[in-house]
């Protein structure tokens, strides 16, 4: 498997005693963007991991690294690219998303692809259309606590498959914001898996078990049925409004225009009733807050009606990515949500741009 890279450190075939004896060790020896290849038992295919597109988000690394020291022998050719270190490494450790000179990696996978970190993501992208891989698992950790799930851009069973992997739960986007996932054209399924929190250590156990079988395993479509599934589709982002002001307490805080309750990531992945209070609202009411659909459209009447100045569902809703960090709700949004009621799976959509080219 010939591999041309740029600004990216190539680490070919490391073995198991090359690597430091913890995750942490492991990655104060990356000093930079690194790929690691790793041979397998079949040269002629090849699989692609992505882990640490945010600096914040540790379980992949952890688990590509216990993988290689337990002299884990792929069934295919895998490459892992291991990408955000600085911002990993910068104090306090794993607590960086990105640092704050820079952009959420996770945002340049589409042109101009400026800058240092935009021609980074054209650099990892050439490198995969080079490799030709069968499938990209990116792994991910939630920003908040909550249970994994897995993301994809369109409804395909190969999704599916690759999802059963890691976990049941599946959200369809049609967002578009230049994420990984969203590049069709690299001949293959592009999965993100969100393993849960970052502090808990189940999430560190959900990527090892699905890195262990998407590195072992012979065949990775094996249609899995979509009733083994739970898959949501159409989620909309609930953001802050421009210019106001955003809040984590237990009760409502004056002259704020949003206040959210301090636990708001132990509904993630919950059933969220019309009589559940989701946020207490300041004097600007819900225009401080605004709900962005697939086409960018503001539906929050849609979703989110106001009483006694406490935001609650308008319908039954599943919350997920609801995130406990401020700087994320302000600079990205508050939680995504589904409404519960959208859940079907259309058979005659099936098709793939990979299956066409």
């Amino acid at each position: 498997m010939m591999i041309g890279i740029e600004n990216f450190e190539l680490w070919d075939n490391p073995a198991p005693e090359e690597l430091a004896s913890t995750a942490t060790e492991f990655l104060y020896q990356l000093k930079g963007p690194t790929i690691l290849k790793i041979s397998g038992r079949d040269t002629s295919r090849c699989r692609v991991v992505v882990t640490l597109l945010h600096g914040n988000e540790p379980s992949g690394l952890k688990a590509v690294h216990r993988l290689v020291r337990d002299k884990c022998v792929p069934e295919v050719n895998i490459l892992v690219a291991i990408v955000s270190i600085d911002a990993a490494v910068a104090q306090p450790l794993f607590s960086n998303r990105f640092l704050p000179h820079q952009q959420d990696m996770n945002r340049l996978f589409k042109p101009p692809f400026d800058g240092g970190q935009g021609i980074l993501a054209k650099n990892l992208l050439d490198l995969i259309q080079e490799v030709r891989p069968e499938a990209i698992i990116d792994i991910h950790n939630t920003s908040g606590d909550g249970p994994a799930f897995s993301v994809c851009v369109r409804q395909h069973k190969r999704y599916l498959d690759l999802a059963s992997l890691f976990t049941h739960r599946v959200i369809i986007t049609g967002h578009r914001l230049g994420s990984l996932m969203e590049v069709t054209s690299l001949g293959c399924p592009v999965l993100t898996v969100e393993c849960g929190g970052a502090m808990q250590p189940e999430s560190d156990e959900i990527a090892l078990r699905g890195l262990t079988r998407f590195f072992t395993k012979p065949k990775l479509y094996q249609s899995v049925t979509v009733e083994e599934m739970d898959i949501y589709h159409h989620p909309v982002r609930l953001e802050l409004s421009s210019s106001r002001q955003l809040v984590y307490s237990c009760g409502p805080q004056l002259n704020v225009d949003v206040t959210v309750p301090t636990h708001i990531d132990r509904r993630n992945f919950g059933v969220v009733r019309p009589d559940t209070a989701l946020a207490w609202l300041g004097p600007a009411g819900i225009n401080a807050l605004c709900v962005l659909d697939e086409q960018g459209n503001n539906v929050i009447d849609d979703f989110f009606v106001v009483q006694d100045n406490k935001l609650y569902p308008r319908t039954t809703l599943k919350l997920f990515m609801a995130t406990t960090d401020p700087k994320i709700a302000v600079t990205d949004c508050l939680f995504y949500a589904v409404k519960e009621t959208d859940h079907q799976w259309d058979e005659t959509a099936d098709v793939a741009e990979w299956e066409m080219n």
